[in-house]
């Protein structure tokens, strides 16, 4: 009897921890919102609905596998937008991402990555080979703070600036979650990538590139095998990986 108690209760905790992982519902740019993917009805609509924000995990789940094709964007390219569909920003601007939540005590920064599509219509673009993706945004730990902490104080929300200086044209935007709470073994950190399609008007010439999704991250880099109960002065030498921000962006 013991054992089945000990077996509910775990089975309670894990399912609790499942549930309170989000998802990306809704956007905001320029004071307007735009749908994202609502994953308590968007995957059982018939025909499956148009949406800027691509598919993520039903049960709100992370990858786990850094060299999955599912890094890219979730299970997002496993069944892409049935027909071209965008949202615009101008280059400089900001396009709010608003999660409907995340739990306090993930630990771990918030990416930000960007790839130019090569056509006018995004949806049929995975962004899975080659080495398309640039760095545009990251947060880390601030003033005692994870960034994945500040994104569940704020509302669950997350100010995505635009690069000003980006060429215009269709991208794919990657937003991403890194949860480090469990990850300092190997295979215990969790990615919650969310792409979003956008058209970026104005800017200038840049057209950056040069990392790849699967291919960017391994399971061994210091910023995903990372303990992040150590204390402020580790979690403030805090590396994420990917590198740093594209220069010349802003």
């Amino acid at each position: 009897m013991q054992i089945i108690l000990h077996s509910i209760v775990a089975l309670a905790v894990f399912a609790g921890g499942v549930a309170a992982h989000g998802y990306v519902p809704l956007l905001r740019i320029n004071s307007k919102d735009v749908p994202g993917w609502d994953i308590s009805k968007d995957p059982y609509a018939t025909p499956q609905p148009l949406r800027v924000v691509r598919g993520t995990k039903l049960d709100s789940g992370f990858i786990s596998d850094p060299t999955s094709t599912d890094i890219t964007c979730s299970i997002g390219n496993q069944k892409l937008p049935p027909g071209p569909i965008t949202t615009t920003v101008a280059a400089g601007g900001t396009v709010q991402v608003l999660w409907n939540t995340w739990p306090l005590g993930h630990y771990g920064p918030v990416l930000n990555y960007m790839a130019k599509c090569p056509t006018s219509d995004c949806s049929t673009f995975k962004g899975d080979t080659g080495s398309p993706w640039f760095k545009i945004q990251q947060d880390v730990y601030v003033n005692g703070v994870w960034a994945s902490d500040t994104l569940a104080k704020s509302n669950f929300t997350y100010n995505v600036k635009i690069p000003s200086k980006i060429a215009p044209g269709n991208y794919l935007l990657r937003h991403e979650n890194l949860a480090l709470h469990a990850a300092s073994s190997v295979g215990g950190a969790q990615f919650y990538p969310v792409c979003i399609q956008l058209t970026v008007t104005g800017g200038g010439s840049l057209n950056p590139s040069g990392l790849s999704f699967p291919g960017t991250y391994k399971a061994t880099d210091p910023g995903i095998l990372f303990n992040a109960y150590l204390g402020d002065a580790a979690d403030k030498a805090y590396v994420p990986p990917g590198g740093g921000v594209y220069p010349g962006l802003n």
